[in-house]
């Protein structure tokens, strides 16, 4: 009766090891599936910004483009301003 008693005490022990596993386990599997959440928010954060930068770049070269065009139309002012100056020149009083 003794040996039996015996393994019935290893055959709980075994239980309550397995249950520790299990709990391990499980839990070990909830830290992963929370890390993978993490990560897929970390990929889409970086990728909104990716979008954001190219939003930007693309902005700055409109914005280089409008100054390149302000630029042209002020020096055509120039010239219009100096050829007008040249005609009021000739005209006497």
């Amino acid at each position: 009766m003794d040996a039996i008693k015996e393994i019935s005490e290893i055959i709980n022990q075994i239980n309550d090891i397995s249950s520790s596993i299990a709990s391990a386990v499980e839990e070990q599997s909830a830290t992963t599936s929370e890390m993978t959440r993490n990560v897929a928010d970390a990929a889409k954060g970086v990728s909104e910004l990716a979008e954001n930068i190219l939003g930007i770049s693309y902005a700055a070269e409109e914005t280089t483009q409008g100054s390149s065009q302000a630029r042209d139309v002020a020096n055509e002012l120039s010239k219009l301003s100096t050829d007008l100056q040249g005609h009021v020149k000739r005209f006497k009083i």
